[in-house]
């Protein structure tokens, strides 16, 4: 009796059991912090399960599932109700970004040592160097150089910032270089310690405004726009602003977010790593003080440039704004977080319909293959 052939799942299949697999450990990640955090921060809105049942588990219903409470006990703790509309982080990482994003070919466009050629007419930092599947190229990727040319390239400048291009994300590993600093790793050693896929950029000089906030960090402007039906929705945007004497704005970092009104001003409120909220940065300045430079030119051009990533509907954008006045590409993200703490409900008033086109129509169910 001859062996069975065994039949190799077929490249579909293989590409949804990654995502699937991928998504629920993003998705287990946050569900194991959302209880610690809610107890940080006095267990959120007080809402008894009554309430819960009558005004969450109805609206969801409709779309087949059953969300935990603890969910909108954390996000609605600024209220004096629950809001059905929430996104739970469950959904969010297990169903909204697999369904309207292509998350299997998210490496290939998430490496910074790409955007040149990807997004190839946007203001960006100045990059010196970079290094793609080890292999070195000039500053505009066009010409291969050797490991000593790079260095040579890069020995000359006075202030560098070294970052991985891919697998990044949260400020890790992100490395300063400031050539009369008698403290800082000689180039050869940061090359050495990075081995591949990085980038060496120049320090983009951000309008005073923005340095005024903390001069030594890069504050950075997050958006998260959504390509659905056609039309570039802005979902979220918050200022990202580095704490006092640190040089990344990441959270972990002592970072502090602020939600950017539609006129560019900031909310009065940000919110600090510990999910705490301050009404004034460190340095003394107050957040209802700021208004962000150039805000409607970052936002004409994310919704310039959204439709050109048609396998991502969801996209995080990071932009500053030099000191030009003219905003400056940094990265974008498919993975992003949707901000519901500091900015509300994900996709308000689209909510509805996004949940019925994710969970009963399923228009966009056969758009990846």
């Amino acid at each position: 009796m001859g062996l069975i052939p065994l039949h190799k799942p077929s490249r579909r299949k293989m590409e949804q059991l990654y995502i699937k697999a991928r998504m629920h450990s993003l998705s287990n990640d946050q569900t194991k912090n959302v209880k610690p955090l809610l107890k940080s921060i006095g267990n959120g809105y007080d809402g008894s399960v009554s309430e819960f049942k009558k005004t969450v588990l109805p609206y969801w219903e409709p779309f087949g599932r059953k969300p935990e409470k603890y969910w909108f006990d954390l996000f609605c703790r600024e209220l004096d109700h629950y809001e059905p509309r929430y996104i739970p982080d469950t959904v969010w990482y297990n169903d909204i970004l697999p369904y309207f994003n292509y998350i299997a070919i998210n490496k290939a466009y998430r490496d910074k040592g790409m955007y040149s050629r990807i997004l190839a007419d946007v203001k960006k930092p100045e990059t010196v160097a970079k290094n793609i599947a080890g292999y070195y190229f000039n500053g505009d990727g066009d010409r291969p150089i050797s490991l000593e040319e790079a260095i040579g390239i890069c020995e000359k400048e006075e202030h560098l910032i070294i970052k991985p291009s891919v697998n990044s994300g949260s400020g890790r590993s992100i490395t300063f270089f400031d050539r009369d600093d008698p403290k800082t790793e000689k180039i050869a050693d940061i090359f050495s310690r990075f081995k591949y896929n990085f980038v060496v950029q120049r320090l983009v000089k951000q309008h005073p405004e923005l340095a005024a906030i903390n001069e030594r960090s890069l504050n950075t402007i997050r958006v998260v726009s959504f390509y659905f039906k056609g039309e570039v929705h802005i979902l979220s945007t918050i200022l990202r602003m580095g704490g006092v004497g640190a040089r990344v704005d990441n959270f972990s970092a002592g970072g502090i977010s602020c939600r950017i009104m539609p006129d560019g001003r900031l909310d009065e409120k940000a919110i600090k790593g510990d999910l705490s909220w301050t009404d004034e940065h460190p340095s003394g300045i107050k957040f209802r003080d700021i208004s962000v430079p150039s805000f409607d030119k970052v936002i004409d051009t994310v919704k310039r440039l959204h439709p050109t990533l048609p396998y991502f509907a969801i996209i995080g954008w990071d932009y500053a704004v030099d000191d030009c006045g003219d905003p400056v590409f940094i990265e974008f993200n498919i993975m992003p977080e949707p901000n519901q703490f500091s900015c509300g409900t994900t996709f308000g008033e689209l909510t509805d319909d996004v949940l019925k086109d994710v969970f009963i129509d399923k228009t966009r169910k056969n758009a990846f293959y």
